[in-house]
């Protein structure tokens, strides 16, 4: 279980949660432009520390204010795909998902879940914005994280790919059994992907907290 507790100060807010994801569950971060997503996933991710609260995975705390613990992110075993893919271009599709796994049958195992095996020797321009986005989550699966976080990975895409991926991920979240967070400025993809929804509006007074904690999406009130 993920389990996130933390607050950050901004010039015009304080970016302020708390949840819990569990193993097979995928938490989305919503909001506009400006309200803290990112934030919120750096913090997890181990790039950007919180000015106060805990984190923790488990038994294991990656950031406590008041014990002055905080785990770097080389040590948090997590997988992050972001907005723009981060292949590397001088490798095919193949090396790129085996750059952090040595295990060749693992990668040829994402590559198969994630229907790419068929571009495994490409190399990353010779193939779409969608296959390029596959590729960089078997990529950052084949490390085999603890925690997935997807920071609008699907934004940059077409309307017809995006739904593909969409799918595929509402797929493989329960396949994967890990903690999943995932940002997105699409309420719809929202509803259709998560277990739970933060909802962060753009301007809060800094006495007042910024989002609320995670609600079931059954809940009426999650999008309102």
């Amino acid at each position: 279980m993920l389990k996130v507790r933390i607050a950050t100060s901004r010039p015009h807010c304080v970016i302020k949660v708390d949840f819990q994801c569990a193993g097979g569950q995928l938490t989305a971060l919503t909001g506009p432009s400006g309200a803290g997503k990112t934030t919120i996933i750096r913090a997890l991710a181990g790039l950007e520390k919180p000015d106060s609260g805990q984190i923790s995975l488990g038994n294991v705390t990656w950031f406590d204010s008041a014990e002055k613990k905080w785990v770097p992110a080389r040590k948090r075993k997590l997988g992050y795909v972001f907005q723009e893919h981060t292949l590397f271009p001088h490798l095919t599709v193949e090396k790129n998902v085996g750059f952090s796994c040595s295990d060749e049958t693992r990668v040829r195992e994402l590559l198969e879940i994630l229907g790419i095996a068929h571009l495994a020797r490409k190399m990353t321009h010779m193939i779409s914005g969608g296959e390029r986005q596959r590729a960089a989550l078997a990529q950052a699966l084949a490390s085999d994280p603890r925690v997935l976080l997807l920071d609008e990975p699907f934004s940059a895409l077409d309307t017809a790919t995006r739904a593909r991926l969409r799918e595929e991920l509402k797929r493989l979240k329960r396949r994967l059994n890990i903690p999943i967070i995932f940002v997105t400025h699409d309420l719809a993809e929202a509803r259709f992907l998560a277990d739970s929804m933060i909802t962060l509006p753009l301007q809060i007074p800094a006495a007042q907290p910024l989002g609320q904690t995670a609600e079931p999406l059954s809940a009426a009130s999650a999008f309102s």
